[in-house]
């Protein structure tokens, strides 16, 4: 049966895809950012091509929202292009993100934006955001928790981890396969943030009812195991009791006993399954549960006296 459900980076994407920003120069950046990941420059057009429709419609409307600017989009073969072919709507463009410089000379795109326009948080926001859209991924809240943008070019990367620390993310990165420079961040508070800085509220909310079924089950879970440790505990501290008074028995007979000491061997031994304190609530008169483990400490010490005689 194929399986359906969407992933969680997937609903992070749709999520922030739509959220477009109110000041033009958070658009800027936004426009930079997606010519920097899938943008390339022809003699005859400046063309965007990537994999994923969402991206190029939202590119093709920033284009007429910041600029005024009329492009071309069209499909083929499952590739989403937007093409601007005036020359001059290119160069305003260009000029706009940093990639055409006041001599005209070009500057290398390789993945990055211009620093020049993320000087704003809301502009690093931004940033964040489109590239995501790109090359990033967010586990499944419920299975780990790790953000992670895989990149082919260490400069990429390193733009990508600063501006993630200038949130205080504590981003990293991790070379993999000798090819692919991965910047993640794995603290759930940091994914979690990371969520509230590229605005995805929904998406926010779904992560942190995560968390809390997370805990609650390892509480859960932690509690189980102490009690099974516990329940370990009492039934070897029991069985050790058993061969003590047994022990007595036959060494000395339990008839030689204290009637305290005898009395708490005789419940022991035909209550072997039995707490210390529904054990005591057996004796007559009743015995604390402090009063039982002290009468069968007594019992421990003189069976341990009488096998040293022994040896």
């Amino acid at each position: 049966m194929q399986n359906n459900k969407v992933s969680f980076s997937i609903k992070v994407k749709e999520e922030i895809i739509n959220n477009f920003p109110a000041q033009r120069h958070c658009r800027i950046a936004e426009i930079a950012s997606i010519i920097a990941c899938s943008g390339r420059i022809t003699p005859n057009a400046l063309i965007v091509e990537c994999e994923n429709e969402r991206i190029t419609q939202k590119y093709f409307t920033l284009l007429k929202k910041t600029f005024n600017i009329k492009s071309d989009a069209f499909e083929q073969k499952g590739l989403f292009s937007v093409v601007v072919k005036n020359k001059e709507d290119v160069l305003t463009i260009l000029q706009a993100v940093n990639i055409l410089n006041g001599a005209c000379e070009y500057q290398p795109i390789k993945g990055l934006v211009s620093d020049v326009l993320l000087k704003n948080s809301c502009c690093k926001r931004a940033f964040l955001k489109t590239v995501f859209q790109f090359i990033g991924t967010v586990s499944d809240p419920l299975k780990s928790k790790q953000l992670e943008y895989v990149c082919t070019n260490e400069n990429h990367a390193n733009q990508i981890m600063r501006i993630l620390n200038y949130f205080e993310l504590d981003a990293k990165i991790n070379v993999r396969r000798n090819k692919y420079y991965v910047v993640y961040v794995r603290s759930k508070t940091a994914v979690g943030d990371f969520l509230r800085i590229v605005e995805a509220p929904l998406a926010t909310i779904e992560y942190e009812q995560a968390m809390v079924l997370k805990e609650v089950a390892n509480k859960t879970n932690r509690q189980n195991n102490c009690d099974v440790a516990n329940s370990a505990k009492a039934i070897d501290a029991a069985y050790k009791q058993l061969e003590d008074i047994k022990y007595l028995n036959e060494c000395i007979g339990l008839e030689n006993l204290s009637e305290q000491l005898q009395s708490v061997a005789k419940i022991r031994l035909e209550n072997p399954d039995l707490g210390l304190k529904d054990l005591g609530e057996l004796m007559t008169p009743p015995l604390g549960k402090s009063g039982v483990n002290h009468r069968l400490r007594k019992i421990s010490e003189l069976a341990q006296k009488y096998r040293e005689k022994d040896t």
